[in-house]
């Protein structure tokens, strides 16, 4: 059984399901966009002494930053193309409808202890929480309509085409992940400490969602490449395997839950790094490789979004792969190198949005300047600021920290972190640019769209 990627002749019902699901993800990300700023100019020297806020609210936005921009607009984003990838179904449309009304609702909820100031703020890694009920409530309230947008997407694993195939297995590879969160709830004994507990809950599905982060990406390298060039990079063949490979990593994961011992051990904790480590980063250079070879041979169009999108998401991932080869113990530049992978991610899916997403609902965008501005804005804005963070971590900085916290006390770190402070800016400008052409066209009733 073969069911391809429809990216036009979508169904009412899908059509629907698929705003919806693009609605909350570019909406999302319009809200992150807004609290980076904040963020980067909390971080900027002398700016930050003008603001009239204060570290709490730091920390508070970092956290809502990093829920919205890193794990609500990637996952709403995988719903939807699950909406486009699904086989055709009236059970799997009213699931949909569904899996679409609880992802927003989830949303709303973990937004309400950030907006009322309350809950405390912790910076573990992964999924950072607000330590308020809301918050959790909306965090589980959101996994489970992306978990049943997902498991429309089993039958898909049949598919021959590479697109939905590795749609369907970042579909069970956040199965997977969501196990293993639940799992960790489970595991953890009462009365464990909270930081400790949102630590080791979020740690082991943490690193399965980056293998699903990783299979976002190279869908996006799939898609457009199909669309640029008419092929994949890589044959097709080696891509449903390079998907399956990914995959299989993550299905596999919750057992280290059952065989890994303490769930509170170090031993449980450098298991799931070894994974990753193991798992992670092969495919995307198998596909990476084939990509960068299609982009040399040409045609070049650089007017085109869906080159940009590949050309810059390949050029920016790559550098912040190489980063993480470098990495210092608590200082920026971790961040450095995770911003500069999650801006890879970000141009792809930018470029399925505008390309393939915006379409399939009757939107075109064309290729004018603007269009290719904010890929150009966005990609260089955060190599900027990457390079910023990592020889700010070279000399020091501490990360996850604002204000005098950071131990700006020679000149190299505090135009390192002004460095930041400008890639920040452009970054976000790209990306209010990218926003506003998204949700314009999104907000705007179209052809066949029901209310």
């Amino acid at each position: 059984m073969d069911h391809s990627w429809k990216t036009d002749g979508l169904s009412a019902a899908r059509r629907t399901e698929l705003r919806g699901w693009a609605l909350l993800a570019v909406g999302s990300l319009a809200v992150a966009g807004l609290l980076a700023l904040g963020l980067g100019l909390s971080r900027t020297p002398k700016v930050q002494d003008w603001l009239p806020w204060g570290p709490h609210f730091f920390y508070r936005a970092l956290v809502t930053h990093v829920v919205l921009s890193f794990e609500v607009w990637f996952l709403a984003a995988l719903g939807a193309l699950s909406a486009m990838a699904a086989p055709p179904c009236p059970h799997g449309d009213r699931l949909g409808k569904v899996a679409v009304l609880l992802g927003s609702l989830g949303v709303l909820l973990l937004l309400i202890p950030a907006l009322a100031d309350q809950g405390e703020p912790s910076l573990n890694n992964y999924v950072p929480v607000v330590g308020h009920r809301l918050f959790y409530i909306g965090l589980g309230v959101h996994a489970l309509g992306v978990a049943l947008a997902c498991l429309r997407l089993l039958p898909v694993l049949r598919s021959h085409r590479v697109v939905p195939f590795g749609i369907a297995c970042a579909g069970l590879a956040y199965l997977a992940a969501l196990a293993c969160f639940v799992m960790a709830w489970a595991l953890i004994p009462a009365r464990t400490d909270a930081d400790l507990f949102n630590e080791r809950v979020f740690w082991g599905g943490g690193h399965v969602l980056q293998l699903v982060n990783t299979m976002i990406l190279m869908i996006a390298w799939q898609a457009l490449s199909e669309r640029q060039f008419g092929t994949g990079p890589v044959p097709s063949g080696l891509g449903r395997a390079s998907f399956a490979a990914l995959a299989l990593f993550a299905v596999v994961s919750p057992l280290i839950y059952i065989l890994g011992g303490d769930v509170l051990g170090l031993e449980h904790r450098q298991i799931f790094t070894r994974l990753l480590w193991v798992g992670l980063p092969l495919p995307p250079l198998v596909m990476g490789l084939g990509l960068a070879w299609q982009l040399v041979k040409g045609p070049r169009d650089w007017r085109s979004p869906a080159f940009l999108s590949l050309a810059l998401s390949l050029f920016v991932f790559a550098i912040g792969g190489f980063a993480g080869f470098f990495l210092g113990v608590a200082d920026t530049r971790t961040p450095s190198h995770y911003h500069a992978v999650i801006g890879g991610v970000q141009l792809g899916l930018m470029g399925v949005v505008l390309v393939h997403l915006l379409p399939a609902l009757g939107r075109e965008i064309g290729t004018g300047r603007g269009v290719r501005l904010q890929f150009h804005l966005y990609g260089w804005g955060q190599l900027v600021h990457a390079l910023g963070f990592f020889l700010a971590g070279a000399a020091g900085v501490p990360r996850k920290t604002t204000g005098v916290d950071q131990g700006l006390d020679t000149i190299w770190k505090k135009v390192s972190m002004g460095v930041v402070g400008m890639g920040t800016g452009l970054a976000v400008l790209g990306g209010v640019i990218f926003v506003w052409m998204a949700l314009s066209r999104l907000l705007k009733p179209g052809e066949g769209d029901h209310a």
